[in-house]
């Protein structure tokens, strides 16, 4: 029997947008960060007004970082929300990334980082302490890549998009890296970790911009024909392109009459449908996207029927995906 593919959402009917704004500009104060389109927070001495003993200026700077990093979101939420219309996709993107907005991403993740910091002093130290080891591997990421020496004029498809997904990998398996390094204190790890979720969020913008270059002039067909490798890299770009919604959607819809004859794996098109539902929906489907949740790693929210393990279950093995139990096995016991 064929597998019931979940595209529900996105042949829904249209609802009522709110008309997309200017995007906001940012506050004077981040002015000598940007360059090129691009946020570089340097030696974040921007973030000072967040702590005691900070000047006027300091203090009302950093109120003017924190209102652009929520007004930025909101705006690129509404850009979003107006692609996805275009789309026929019914959905209220959440406003919790900015993004198609590359520097309010890159902000709010540079105005999170003093979070749990007690002093400018205790910043500044974690700060200092982490970037050695931050610059280390990011050494080791750009050698890696280079090392590829990829030519897109030169290279086939394939060695064009492993040398996409080397970085996306590498920045990927930090997190794990980073606790293997002994003797950090907890300011300096969460420090380091703030560093490289920054790195992610830049390589991720890069990737799904040149992934959606690929599927808009080739399409899936055309990779498909290059190998199961390459698609499957190519897979992990689209699942990993969230700042991206809307080309996470078409994606997925080029995916779809692929996985239906079998040219493609079901498990990879659940996988990515449950991306783009909690995207565009808050839901998801097959229960593949994870939180932590009371110490222990648990579906995000489902859609109906979902919170039933039967139902669930059942959903899963359609698309050939274990029983969500043994699926949460491979995960740590604890978060």
């Amino acid at each position: 029997m064929m597998a019931r593919f979940r595209m529900l959402f996105l042949l829904a009917g249209l609802s009522t947008f709110s008309a997309a704004s200017a995007a906001t500009a940012p506050p004077a104060v981040l002015t000598p960060f940007i360059h090129g389109g691009s946020f570089d927070p340097g030696d974040y001495g921007f973030v000072r007004g967040a702590f005691p003993d900070a000047t006027a200026q300091q203090v009302a700077d950093w109120k003017a970082i924190e209102a652009y990093g929520k007004a930025c979101m909101h705006d690129a939420a509404l850009v979003q929300d107006a692609e996805l219309k275009k789309l026929g996709v019914a959905a209220s993107v959440p406003e919790e990334s900015g993004y198609q907005d590359h520097v309010c991403m890159q902000v709010n993740m540079a105005d999170s980082v003093p979070d749990g910091m007690k002093s400018w002093e205790d910043f500044q130290r974690a700060m200092s302490r982490s970037l050695p080891y931050f610059q280390t591997y990011e050494i080791a990421v750009y050698d890696a890549t280079k090392a590829l020496e990829s030519d897109p004029a030169k290279d086939t498809l394939e060695e064009q998009i492993t040398a996409h997904v080397v970085p996306d990998q590498m920045w990927r398996f930090s997190a794990e890296s980073r606790e293997k390094i002994i003797g950090l204190d907890a300011p300096t790890r969460n420090a380091l970790k703030s560093r490289l979720i920054s790195a992610i969020i830049n390589v991720d913008w890069e990737n799904s911009h040149w992934a959606r270059h690929v599927l808009e002039t080739q399409g899936w067909a055309s990779v498909l024909k290059a190998g199961h490798k390459p698609a499957k890299m190519l897979w992990t770009l689209v699942q990993h392109a969230d700042v991206d919604p809307g080309f996470q959607v078409m994606a997925l819809r080029q995916l779809e009459p692929l996985a239906r004859s079998g040219q493609f794996p079901k498990q990879g098109y659940a996988l990515l449908t449950d991306r783009v539902m909690l995207a565009t929906t808050g839901k998801q489907h097959y229960g593949s996207q994870l939180s932590c949740q009371t110490h222990h790693y648990a579906p995000i929210s489902l859609d109906a029927g979902g919170d039933n393990p039967k139902t669930l279950d059942a959903r899963r093995a359609d698309m050939n995906l274990p029983p969500e139990a043994t699926y949460l096995k491979r995960f740590p016991p604890h978060c």
